[in-house]
């Protein structure tokens, strides 16, 4: 590097940025790496809810089902950089790491910190240049170079990576601002969307038992018995997403009601499917959009209907309300939602066969209307972005502007939760890296007394 003349500068100091910059530098190139927060890894700190999810140790055999439409396209950078080797380099910046629940891998300490510091160590032991508060306005290319501009100054470089992420989580300074410098390229952005984000729901009394009460006649219900989900989480269960009662798409997992609708894994995975919002309105039509929450998906709703029926000779004086909780395991305000008020008193003696199948079919197909698709500052991921028809799989780079490379979430790829989501960031970080490097050790750059004069311009 000469002045302000770098062999690499990547824009952007994520979890991909920063294993861009620090792969760059490690093989041996000048790298200068530009946040426009006032400190980088600021989205990094709240991943797996401030564990930090770094990996899954199943990518190599889910991804194409993991990843979506575009998961082929990772095939290149995940097996350049599988999730072993993502441990084993952590590991060698002194950051071990532990096995969860499917596959899962969260650094021994439990803090994203951990993880943050560790990089933070990485880049300085390779001398990598990090300039924060500095937001890139533009990008162009001129006599094999690329001149970065930020509103205090202008850069030149080989090579340029843009890690800036995608739209989602916006208080994180990812507001979409790679989008814009790959349009003023030439380059393509597909539609944007949310994906991994919470469901809203229009009300959580809506019509649970025969789908005929009004929203309104909900809320009023609501109202009267006071009954909130808030905060209740279900270890395991089945959510079916339908919109026009056809299913669009089926999720399994944790789930967890909120004060506005439902969200954990189970419910997050399935946002990415919710229909596009209409130009003219914001909300859904009554009843277009639903879901269906089976409360107990480990049993078959003729089984469970059995063991209802078993308990109920064992147990006739028993409240049902309470039997019920027993037999399912459920949460009490779970289980009120299986009774119509007259029911939630009675002893199970004086349960019907007609109503006892129906609590069987409610709990087995527990019915929500969907509000509106979720805004894209909920969501945890952006859908949509750079197309990756454009990109080289195995380097990052754009195919149409040499020296010119994307990677992370501002690519047209989303994961599922559990780890996803980071890989797709560490491998392909560490892919354009390496290209980078090794494009700028073979392209000669034009003297810098030229560079300035052409900045100056």
């Amino acid at each position: 590097m000469t002045g302000n003349r770098y062999d690499v500068i990547v824009i952007g100091a994520g979890p991909a940025g920063m294993m861009a910059a620090g792969t760059a530098s490690e093989a041996g190139a000048n790298v200068l790496l530009l946040e426009k927060n006032e400190s980088p890894g600021k989205k990094l700190l709240l991943t797996g809810h401030g564990r930090c999810n770094l990996t899954n140790i199943r990518i190599m055999d889910n991804y194409r089902e993991k990843y979506h439409e575009n998961a082929r396209f990772l095939s290149g950078s995940f097996h350049a950089f599988p999730p072993e080797e993502v441990l084993a380099f952590f590991a060698s910046l002194g950051v071990p790491a532990h096995e969860e629940e499917d596959g899962r891998y969260f650094p021994d300490s439990q803090k994203s910190v951990t993880i943050l510091d560790a990089l933070l160590a990485y880049l300085e032991k390779q001398h990598v240049t990090i300039r924060t508060n500095e937001e890139v306005t533009s990008i162009r290319s001129q006599d094999g170079l690329w001149h970065v501009t930020t509103g205090h100054g202008s850069f030149a470089t080989v090579c340029v990576i843009i890690a800036t992420g995608g739209a989602s989580f916006p208080q994180t300074g990812s507001r979409g601002d790679g989008y814009g410098l790959l349009r003023s390229v030439g380059h393509s952005v597909t539609d944007l969307a949310p994906a991994l984000a919470p469901i809203l729901l229009r009300n959580l009394l809506r019509d649970a038992q025969t789908g005929r009460e009004t929203a309104q006649a909900s809320q009023d219900k609501a109202s009267m018995s006071g009954l909130s989900l808030s905060g209740i989480t279900l270890e395991d269960a089945a959510v079916t997403l339908l919109v026009e009662k056809n299913c669009v798409s089926k999720s399994r997992g944790s789930l967890l009601f909120t004060h506005q609708g439902i969200s954990g894994p189970a419910a997050m995975s399935l946002s990415r499917y919710l229909p596009s919002r209409d130009e003219d309105k914001s909300l859904y039509d009554e009843e277009k959009v639903t879901v269906q929450i089976d409360l107990i998906p480990g049993i078959r709703e003729d089984v469970a209907d059995q063991m209802l029926l078993g308990a109920m000779a064992e147990e006739p004086n028993r409240q049902m309300r309470s039997l019920v909780r027993r037999v399912f395991g459920l949460p009490e305000r779970v289980v009120d939602l299986l009774f119509e008020e007259a029911l939630k008193e009675i002893p199970a003696n004086r349960v019907t066969k007609q109503q006892r199948k129906e609590i069987t079919r409610i709990a087995k197909a527990l019915t929500f209307t969907v509000v509106c698709s979720t805004p894209l500052a909920l969501a945890y991921v952006t859908r949509g972005g750079a197309d990756v028809k454009a990109f080289d799989p195995k380097t990052m780079e754009s195919r149409s502007c040499e020296g010119l490379y994307v990677v992370g979430e501002l690519l047209d790829i989303d994961g599922e939760s559990g780890g996803y989501n980071l890989q797709n960031a560490w491998a392909t970080g560490r892919a354009a890296g390496e290209a980078s490097a090794q494009r700028a050790s073979t392209h000669s750059t034009m003297p810098q007394n030229m560079i300035d004069a052409q900045n100056n311009r």
